[in-house]
């Protein structure tokens, strides 16, 4: 089965999830690289679930990679190629329109993935400097444990502010029943970080969703959302994987790899923990604007 025929031509511009909310990198590097693999892909006659593995592959050969001073700086390389790839299995979905709840998560699991190689490398390559070192491993476990809480509130405030500001619903409507095995418990543990860190914007939703009465309101509604949390989505953009690409390369350079480590569990889960609680104040202060401002 084929990609469905599309002019190529109509798309010159990358496709963004909500251009207001992209960081300087993804706007000027991994969107336009990636709609230039996303167009050879397409040519190929390759589906976005295909881009996705590949760029998956690429990352955890890159990840690995980093075992050796040798081929650290290659591995950060291959980890940053497989972001543009991971941009560009986005934007074939959009060309092609064929984008998937099963696909969104796939997705998600390509940075699990390389990251993981990139984590389980460095502790076995600082192991290998320093024989008997084991708690690198306790180091290596806490730092993916922190770094998979950031990314999953990284990914749910992103996809909820572009999905409003797009004109999608308030409330996440996505058909939960297409996913099956192993992508339902991957799913239902993104819920699991979603439903504690970020309980006070579920509320605000859940309101949004009840004040929603015809199409005038939806729009006022999503213009105070965008309004207001506009700034607040750059801040957990500090916890997406530019910021963790840049910390590895960082520490590859500077030849301590295990600093990385340090990177994720001390300096972005101090920005985490900022942005908690300045998105819980501003969820609060929403809640009350919206009760003065819209009526019923």
């Amino acid at each position: 089965m084929t990609n469905p025929k599309v002019d190529l031509s109509l798309h010159k511009t990358p496709f963004y999830k909500a251009y207001k909310m992209e960081e300087f990198l993804d706007i000027y590097f991994y969107h336009p690289l990636g709609l230039v693999f996303a167009k050879i892909a397409y040519k190929m006659g390759l589906k976005p679930n295909h881009v996705s593995l590949l760029s998956m592959l690429i990352g955890v050969i890159g990840g690995i990679m980093l075992i050796s001073g040798k081929t650290a700086l290659w591995g950060v390389t291959l980890i940053v190629f497989s972001s543009v790839l991971d941009s560009s299995d986005g934007q074939l979905a959009r060309i092609t329109g064929t984008s998937s709840l099963a696909g969104r998560v796939l997705d998600g699991l390509i940075g699990y993935a390389a990251f993981s190689a990139a984590y389980a490398a460095i502790a076995f390559n600082y192991l290998n400097q320093n024989p008997g070192a084991f708690w690198i491993f306790i180091l290596m476990l806490a730092a993916g444990f922190f770094s998979s809480v950031h990314s999953s509130m990284y990914d749910y405030y992103r996809t909820t502010f572009a999905r409003i500001t797009s004109g999608g619903t308030f409330m996440d409507k996505g058909d939960e029943n297409e996913l099956s095995g192993f992508f339902e418990k991957v799913y239902a543990t993104y819920d699991v970080y979603q439903n504690f860190f970020a309980a006070s914007h579920m509320r605000v939703l859940k309101h949004l969703e009840a004040k929603n009465k015809d199409l005038a309101t939806k729009e006022k509604l999503a213009l105070m959302y965008e309004e207001h949390n506009l700034k607040n989505v750059h801040g957990w953009n500090m916890l997406g994987d530019n910021s963790k690409i840049l910390g590895i390369l960082f520490a590859v350079l500077l030849g301590r790899e295990y600093w990385y480590f340090l990177y994720v569990i001390v300096f972005l889960t101090i920005i985490f923990i900022i942005m908690f609680f300045v998105q819980k104040n501003a969820d609060f202060k929403f809640l009350k604007k919206v009760e003065l401002e819209v009526a019923g």
